[in-house]
This record gives structure tokens, sequence and C-alpha cells, in this order.
């Protein structure tokens, strides 16, 4: 426990934590498309390293664009696939990520014995939670300054 605590002290993160930017927490979730099963699956894996992901007013606001799903069928199997595209907005009304589009697929290979809507639901789910990964993982990318800029910071486009 002693040594944790000297590796948390210097700086040292254990594998599978993120660190985020200073009040980057928390969020407010807004949706363009129905996305409510992606939205309790960000909310619920955000949690978990922290965040807070909700639908009351917050400064930072997560807005959902678009939310598309894929099924291509091959020999063998079918490949899933979720992309959606969302930005962040921060205290200031600044755009800090603009239209990032994130997608995740999975191979689906289906048996006589398997339920293919279980199966599916069950593999929507996991990409689900991928994509909430790779959101997280682009949220720590965010440094303070970045995710605080004011619209005077902001260069004209």
């Amino acid at each position: 426990m002693v040594a944790v605590g000297l590796l948390a002290g210097c700086g040292y993160q254990l594998k599978g934590q993120f660190s985020f930017a200073e009040g980057l927490s928390p969020m407010v979730w807004q949706e363009d498309v129905d996305a409510e099963d992606l939205y309790y699956t960000m909310r619920d894996t955000f949690a978990l390293y922290g965040l807070v992901l909700g639908t009351r007013p917050a400064d930072t606001l997560v807005r959902v664009h678009s939310l598309q799903t894929s099924d291509v069928e091959l020999s063998d199997a079918n490949v899933l696939g979720l992309e959606v595209t969302w930005s962040l907005v921060n205290a200031y009304g600044v755009s800090v990520i603009s239209y990032r589009s994130t997608r995740v697929e999975t191979r689906l290979s289906l048996s006589p014995e398997v339920d293919e809507d279980e199966a599916r639901a069950e593999r929507f789910g996991y990409l689900r939670n991928r994509i909430a990964l790779r959101v997280l993982d682009q949220l720590e990318a965010l440094s303070d300054e970045e995710l605080n800029r004011t619209p005077e910071d902001t260069p004209a486009e």
C-alpha cells in the first residue's frame, strides 16, 4: 500500500486510470438523434473514472450529432459497426472538440444454437462500451488550457 502511495505521489498512474482537465466534470448530455442506450453506457462508464455525465445543466456540454450502425454480411460472419459524431463545448461556449467522429467495429459469428437477436444486442452493447472508452481517451488528451479556452483565446476562422 505504501508503494502504491509513493508511486501515485510521483505522478505514476496505474494502467487503466485516466487524468482529466480541471473543470471537465460535470458534463451535460445533449443529443440530436435517439442515442439513449449510448447515453446510459457513457454515463455509467464515465462514472467509473470519476466523471459525471447527466442531463442536468452543467458547464461542459457533450453533444451527439449522429449515431449510425452498420451490419456487413460476410461469408462466415457479420461485421457490426457503430459510429458516433460528437462535440464538446466548454463553459464559455467554445467548441473544444468539433464534430469528432468515433467508430468501432466487431465481428459477429452466429451458430444455430445462438439466438441472433440476443447476440446482436450483446455485440452492440460491447460497441457502445468501446465508444465510451474511446471518447474518454479523447477527453483525457485535453489540457486545462484547451478545455478552458475563452472566445477571446480562440483564433477567428
